[in-house]
């Protein structure tokens, strides 16, 4: 095999592509789609930490014809000439004679050997303290963890990839691997090794990286952002600091939230700047790794990485999701499930990344689903985590999971992570049920039917401090609200805003800081283009300082600042109750957390709604602006009540006047109940509605249905009749 390097990648001339399967992502009806030797195909797929040939059969018994399973690629490399990747073919082979049909996507771990880590010991992470060698999650009795900077990490593990892909690419079952989930950092996820704790809201004591190629590539992103030493120090309000000497920023400094939940960007601009590097870094190495599988498969094998979990994780590294988007070498996004919402019944199946922009930029978004079963043994749930007792219990949450992937268009998987988790011929039957569906799905158009758009910004989050309070509240504990107004929505990321004219509801969840650009998006949304915007708690408060006169610039409503921490919840006035009938005088919504620092409404010219509590300052204000009703909330959590409240306001069609999880999308419907009894679900047109998953008839050709349905339980109805439903 000839090789030669070329702009840091190391070339290598391809074999003839196998030929049997053919895995590619496309359009399909306006919706990133996989297609499977030229016929779409919802992804419907295996995946397991534990594998067993039993399991691959029967779940290839039940129809599901993509398998997943990770392989630590550094394992497989025993020295610096030599590969062993006896162990995954063995794999492969049990896969195949359980399920001929497969359709693998490994997910491919990198790292390094341990050789190699001895061998280059100026190549790795270097930790906030100067140490390189630390226990971290994985690595119990400590390791030294790769430079994701190191140009030389990259080139050898981009060479161990291409040897991988080259060797399975020489077997006979070669054509069975379609595709490549690339992983690396905690728990497979891309985030930075050592912050599993932060991750999971714990306090986080150790940071990386360090080390001298980080710092390299530091300088050379601020050099290229600011193009001048002026512009940096002006910005970073230091007048010493030239681009060959700003250092990564301390933990001091990290920590160190200079306006309560905030960075002040007026003093803490460096560590804003050194978040943000970070989270381009990632996404700099997964769009890396990418490119070399294209480059070696000659873009016959899709790829995709865990990365964009800007609303379900108070994690900087997650805030380069824009560029990923971008990045024409990767085809799919996934994260896990959200895990703040799991219980049955006041549960709500939820995505941690704004998955519409995921689309909008022809990417697929495939759902990890690692929701556990009646079947996981309860000394492997992790804390916090909601684990059903019994079968039924099982069967609707995991309905709710795939009426989410068949309503978001996504794909999914089945995280069998500890092995036997489905391991009963009735968990199976369900699983039968739930593939045919979601296969099923893809012969229909799942486009979105939303009238409200909630719009988030990844860059914004780089001015949150590590503390969760104010990042829990806005943004984590929302999906839950959203999900319970009786209307479809779309989470959809600020540079977005103008894409589709289908929202009459835009909901500006986090803009703390916004681009001249994205401040045009929005002016257009102001002119008339929305029927109404809802703006919470400190939009445009950030420019190169606190500013809070930029909010009045921004939204058209004057605010004012309160240098105070407290818990933030509004209570409507008469005014409020007189605007919004369908909420009882006195209705109190927010959060419990003390959140700091408070702002409130100061604008004479807006019809104060509430109050915040406490204050005795405007809350929820009213505004009509250029015939668009504008409003803002002092509280950054909000509530299903008053979201469909002024939903209904805004002429979005209500679907589900129930708290109950709803999912809708332009062939489907599907509802998660909070309680039981009946619900009427109306429509803007005459429908037939399809249980299919218990194969029943609900209604014929009405627009307004009436059902009584159990208390947790999820039913997922086809918008059509059952002969369309069976059509093939």
């Amino acid at each position: 095999m000839i090789l030669w390097v070329v702009a840091g990648f190391i070339q290598l001339n391809h074999a003839q592509s196998q030929t049997g399967y053919s895995v590619k992502l496309s359009d399909h009806m306006g919706m990133p789609t996989l297609f499977v030797n030229g016929e779409p195909d919802a992804g419907m797929t295996y995946m397991t930490y534990r594998p067993r040939e039993e399991y691959f059969r029967d779940f290839g018994d039940a129809g599901v014809r993509f398998v997943s399973f990770k392989i630590n690629l550094h394992r497989s490399w025993i020295t610096p000439d030599s590969f062993d990747f006896s162990d995954f073919d063995s794999l492969v082979n049990v896969i195949i004679r359980a399920n001929p049909g497969a359709l693998i996507f490994p997910r491919v771990y990198l790292f390094a050997p341990d050789w190699w880590l001895e061998d280059n010991p100026d190549e790795v992470m270097v930790y906030h303290d100067g140490e390189k060698f630390k226990p971290t999650r994985g690595w119990r009795n400590g390791t030294t963890l790769p430079s994701w900077a190191s140009d030389k990490w990259r080139k050898d593990m981009g060479y161990c990839l291409q040897t991988f892909i080259q060797h399975i690419e020489s077997q006979s079952w070669g054509s069975h691997i379609v595709g490549y989930h690339l992983a690396s950092g905690g728990t497979d996820e891309w985030y930075y090794y050592p912050y599993y704790n932060w991750f999971f809201n714990a306090p986080q004591e150790d940071f990386v990286d360090y080390s001298v190629h980080q710092t390299r590539a530091f300088r050379s992103w601020l050099r290229e952002k600011y193009g001048t030493e002026y512009a940096l120090r002006a910005a970073w309000h230091n007048d010493t600091v030239t681009f060959d000497n700003a250092a990564i920023v301390s933990k001091r400094d990290r920590q160190n939230n200079t306006l309560f939940s905030f960075y002040d960007p007026g003093r803490s601009m460096h560590v804003v700047d050194c978040w943000d590097f970070e989270s381009e870094m990632i996404a700099q190495t997964i769009g890396y790794f990418c490119r070399v599988v294209k480059q070696e498969t000659a873009n016959e094998a899709f790829t995709g990485a865990f990365y964009g979990y800007i609303i379900g994780a108070n994690d900087k590294g997650y805030c380069a999701t824009r560029s990923l988007l971008n990045c024409e070498d990767i085809d799919f996004l996934t994260a896990p499930s959200g895990y703040w919402f799991r219980e049955p019944g006041a549960g709500y199946s939820a995505y941690r990344s704004p998955v519409r922009s995921v689309q909008l930029a022809g990417k697929l978004w495939w759902d990890e689903n690692d929701y556990y079963t009646y079947l996981t043994p309860a000394s492997r749930w992790v804390e916090g985590w909601t684990g059903p007792r019994n079968l039924e219990t099982t069967i609707n949450q995991q309905k709710r999971q795939t009426a989410a992937q068949v309503h978001h268009g996504a794909a999914g998987w089945w995280f069998d992570m500890g092995g036997g988790w489905f391991d009963s011929p009735e968990a199976m039957e369900m699983i039968g049920k739930l593939n045919e569906i979601g296969s099923n799905s893809v012969r229909f158009d799942r486009n979105s039917v939303a009238e409200v758009a909630v719009v988030v910004d990844e860059k914004s989050l780089l001015y949150l401090g590590l503390s969760g309070e104010l990042y829990n509240s806005l943004i984590l504990e929302q999906p839950l609200e959203f999900g319970r107004i009786g209307a479809p929505v779309d989470w959809i990321m600020v540079d977005d805003i103008g894409k589709s004219n289908q929202y009459k509801m835009y909901v500006m969840l986090n803009l703390f800081h916004v681009t001249d650009s994205n401040r045009r998006l929005i002016e257009d949304l102001q002119n008339g283009n929305a029927e109404s915007i809802l703006w919470v708690y400190a939009p445009g408060l950030m420019t190169d300082r606190v500013d809070i006169a930029n909010c009045e610039k921004l939204t058209g409503i004057k605010l004012k600042i309160i240098e105070d921490k407290a818990p933030l919840q509004v209570e409507l006035n008469e005014q409020g109750n007189t605007m919004f009938p369908s909420l009882y005088r006195g209705f109190r919504y927010g959060t419990q957390t003390k959140i700091g620092p408070v702002l409130a409404a100061d604008d004479d010219s807006a019809l104060t709604l509430g109050t915040l509590y406490g204050f005795d300052e405007p809350g929820l204000v009213f505004k009509e602006i250029n015939g668009v009703q504008t409003y803002y909330t002092a509280s950054p959590k909000l509530s299903h009540e008053v979201l469909r409240a002024i939903a209904e306001k805004s002429g979005v069609h209500i679907y589900n006047n129930v708290d109950d999880g709803s999912y809708v999308n332009k062939s489907f419907i599907s509802i998660h109940t909070v309680r039981g009894g009946e619900r009427t679900l109306t429509f803007p047109r005459p429908v037939t509605l399809y249980d299919v998953y218990n194969d029943k008839l609900i209604a014929e050709k009405t627009g307004q249905v009436t059902i009584d349905m159990p208390v947790r339980t999820t039913s997922i109805f086809f918008i059509g009749t059952k002969k369309e439903w069976m059509k093939q």
